[in-house]
């Protein structure tokens, strides 16, 4: 953190009318490039993959609409590219597992369980989703000194850092996500070992570097 005051950027008007210009222009003129179909057995999804691709993977994230020499990882251009606030371009029940991480808390509540909703609506039945968000007990632990943390010079630094830092808009813990996906309509909800425990073992795809600070769930549709 920053001696003054802490390092939290602030939303800035121009990045933010670009952001939904860029989506409305993805969504009227790029309607091919949001659609999901079976092309490959199985079909797994990453939604909101960001950086962490790998083989077998269908990815899904935002719009790619600057220059390919401007992008940060020019390599890395997602399959699919759509709003995730809006409707998956999908039809049910052909998705054969989801994966998405660190994704869930750039959404604010509303669009949060509707991307679930999607989510379950995409999935075939008996297959899994598995999710991970930044563990909002994790801070509250350290906000009541049950946990020490070097880069925190204030306790309520924690909290603030998962709750309003990165772009965040929702904040999780085990409880509430477990009861999103319960009344989204999933069953077999548990909590698992990151980068570890899993009922299929295809879908664990954590990135090592956010192991310290991350909640997992599975969850399977009916």
């Amino acid at each position: 953190m920053n001696e003054i005051y802490p390092n939290f950027e602030e939303p800035k008007f121009v990045g933010q009318l670009l952001f939904e210009i860029t989506s409305w222009i993805g969504r009227h003129f790029k309607k091919s490039k949001g659609q999901i179909i079976p092309y490959v057995s199985p079909l797994l999804l990453d939604i909101g993959a960001g950086a962490n691709f790998k083989d077998g993977w269908t990815h899904v994230d935002f719009y790619c609409l600057r220059l390919w020499f401007w992008k940060k990882y020019p390599q890395l251009r997602p399959e699919i590219e759509t709003d995730l606030r809006y409707p998956l371009y999908c039809s049910n029940n052909v998705v054969d597992g989801v994966y998405s991480g660190h994704t869930l808390e750039h959404l604010y509540p509303k669009h949060a369980y509707q991307l679930l909703c999607e989510i379950f609506r995409v999935l075939k039945p008996k297959c899994w989703l598995r999710i991970n968000v930044p563990d909002l007990k994790r801070a509250v632990d350290i906000y009541n000194g049950k946990l020490l943390l070097p880069e925190f010079k204030f306790k309520a630094e924690a909290i603030s850092n998962c709750t309003q830092n990165w772009g965040h808009h929702s904040a999780w813990d085990e409880e509430l996500l477990a009861n999103a996906l319960e009344i989204t309509g999933f069953i077999n909800i548990r909590k698992v070992e990151f980068g570890k425990e899993g009922t299929d073992k295809r879908l664990i795809k954590e990135e090592e570097f956010r192991r310290h600070e991350t909640l997992v769930i599975e969850a399977q549709k009916p």
